[in-house]
């Protein structure tokens, strides 16, 4: 990244132009031309100018300096190293997330990576309600960023403590297990931000969940049985010294 500075009444990008860098303005203030016309504008702590590096097209408006500005840019190949080193961390998380979902761990890396891909980004404010109790559940989400709080949980006679879930935390599985209707309300506490994915989608990345519960099922079955051979097996006065 490079410091730059431009005068006021200065062009940083022409419209049309092909794109080499992307920019972060430290100070100033920027309007962003369309044919003439001014559409839009950017100041201090605002960037710029990645359109054009994500997909080698010619730059789609003109960027000029109201004030004298304070820049600095990032040529195309360290943009895009950075770029891609973010979405593979990101990505990492997410599939460590998704491992500890019982019916997801037995994923190959395939798969796991296709519904990394088919997840959806979605913010909730303070207070809101991300799940109602009794509602139809169609909806897995994994927490990205803040903290939601569970309450009202059970059905019928079955009642237990309020929880708070963090970041890395998911929620909603049994939506895509079952569609059976929500046990708990949900409510985000402060800003959160999470990644979604319906049953709906689900399906058409990887078809029918219930090939993959009846795997999720027989490797739960498999497991509990070898540890029970195991003990009976290999009983602890077998091994005395």
């Amino acid at each position: 990244m490079e410091p730059q500075t431009v005068e006021a009444e200065g062009f940083i990008i022409n419209q049309g132009d092909i794109g080499d860098y992307f920019y972060v303005v430290e100070d100033g203030e920027i309007n962003f031309v369309i044919d003439g016309k001014v559409v839009g504008q950017c100041t201090r702590g605002g960037s710029f100018g990645e359109l054009a590096l994500l997909y080698d097209c010619p730059r789609n408006a003109s960027c000029v300096a109201i004030t004298d500005c304070k820049l600095w840019r990032v040529d195309q190949t360290t943009f895009r190293y950075i770029l891609a080193n973010n979405t593979a961390t990101d990505q990492r998380g997410v599939i460590d997330v998704l491992k500890k979902v019982p019916f997801l761990s037995g994923l190959d890396p395939a798969n796991m990576n296709k519904i990394t891909d088919a997840l959806t980004s979605v913010t909730f404010h303070d207070g809101e309600r991300i799940i109602t109790k009794g509602d139809v559940g169609e909806v897995f989400y994994i927490i990205r960023e803040g903290t939601v709080e569970v309450s009202d949980i059970g059905l019928g006679d079955s009642q237990y403590v309020d929880q708070i879930l963090k970041a890395g935390d998911s929620f909603g599985e049994r939506a895509l297990m079952t569609g059976d209707v929500r046990a708990a309300n949900i409510t985000a506490k402060g800003e959160v931000s999470c990644l979604c994915l319906s049953r709906d989608v689900f399906e058409k990345v990887l078809g029918p969940l219930q090939d993959l519960l009846d795997k999720a099922m027989t490797k739960s079955i498999l497991s509990h049985l070898f540890i029970c051979t195991v003990q009976f097996t290999f009983a602890p006065n077998d091994f005395k010294c």
